[in-house]
């Protein structure tokens, strides 16, 4: 009998492995489709934030910032003696209308308890700092300014974490499991991320189709923060000389990963434009679809041992927020795993009852 099965080798699934394997246990991943090709992680815009509205997602992103900081030394191997995610710390802005500004101040509360180190900006002073925008009908906004939000590349941080829990002795190997009762081991975890329906049914987690957009300006804001605006939806950041944009639409049960191509010229530049104007002259220049295991109880995590198996956990339902989450769930789940309780931060909200007794708990934040 194994030991410890992973089923889902995406970000979540190999973080678990390599703080599993951390602790001296011998873990087995399993993956359907190692290129990844349809995974949720290498499809995301990378970011990583600590600006939520629940103190458990605050600190998961606390955590991954102090772990992404310190990945050349934690991840460091024999092959790979410095590990990179191609950081870049252009900071985080959420933008908020009338309309959520009282949920927002609550929020913040919630940062300060958290020691989040964001700063609140009044929709009136935004232009001040950023001269390019438009602050119309934005009654307020948070920010961090002291480099310590952004995005990394998602591929090279997996990469990462997988040659690692590799040299740490993980297994990782190509299969397709279509039922936990095929899995014989000690410990069994579900990180099957959009499709862990298909292995758990009770648990409400579907694949949600969003689309990304690559646009070109005449006008470059290098230093221009991950900006999500939550009056639209849309959300952006530079990437090179050009920038992405993400559509605020998303498809439930989506078969395909094609596009909304619409959705550029319906929705995603007049709000663009509305925002900057500068952005009247963006071009379309490519884009791409991808998934978010998305809980459609509450938009939150589902993580814990699940109540009708002797040895079964789930970690899945993130949202869009696998990728800046993995860090601190895999050594959560860790902690749950070998001593009995979780350690360092409590996510029992997030716990398999939750959603079985359909305890709605929602973060807002969602972009």
């Amino acid at each position: 009998m194994e030991d410890v099965v992973i089923i889902g080798g995406g970000i979540i699934g190999t973080s678990t492995a390599y703080f599993l394997a951390k602790e001296g246990r011998k873990v087995k991943v399993i993956e359907r489709d190692p290129t990844y090709k349809q995974a949720s992680f290498p499809l995301s815009l990378g970011g990583f934030r600590r600006q939520f509205f629940q103190k458990e997602n605050i600190l998961l992103g606390k955590f991954a910032k102090e772990f992404i900081f310190n990945l050349p030394n934690v991840l460091k191997t024999e092959k790979n003696p410095n590990p990179t995610a191609s950081m870049v710390t252009n900071g985080y802005l959420l933008m908020f209308g009338p309309e959520h500004a009282e949920e927002q101040y609550r929020a913040l509360e919630n940062h300060k308890a958290c020691d989040a180190g964001t700063k609140n900006i009044k929709g009136s002073e935004l232009s001040k700092i950023f001269p390019y925008i438009n602050n119309d009908g934005i009654e307020t906004a948070t920010y961090t300014d002291n480099k310590t939000e952004g995005w990394i590349d998602p591929f090279m941080f997996h990469g990462a974490l997988k040659s690692k829990a590799i040299e740490l002795g993980a297994e990782f190997v190509k299969g397709d499991i279509k039922n936990i009762s095929e899995i014989k081991a000690k410990t069994i975890i579900s990180a099957a991320g959009c499709w862990t329906k298909k292995l758990l049914d009770d648990i409400p987690v579907v694949p949600q189709k969003h689309t990304v957009f690559r646009v070109k300006c005449p006008k470059h804001y290098p230093e221009m923060p991950l900006t999500g605006d939550l009056t639209t939806g849309v959300y952006w950041r530079p990437e090179g000389k050009e920038y992405l944009a993400g559509s605020p639409l998303s498809v439930f049960d989506a078969e395909d990963l094609e596009p909304a191509w619409n959705d550029f010229e319906e929705l995603v530049w007049p709000a663009l434009a509305k925002r900057i104007p500068a952005f009247e002259e963006l071009k379309l220049t490519g884009g791409w679809a991808g998934y978010y295991d998305c809980n459609k109880l509450d938009n939150n995590a589902v993580v814990g041992k699940h109540p009708k198996y002797e040895n079964v956990y789930l970690a899945s339902g993130f949202t869009g927020r696998g990728l800046m989450q993995a860090p601190g769930i895999g050594r959560a789940l860790t902690e749950l795993i070998t001593t009995g309780s979780y350690q360092t931060i409590d996510i029992s909200e997030f716990a398999v009852e939750r959603v079985l007794d359909k305890s709605a708990r929602p973060e807002p934040y969602v972009l």
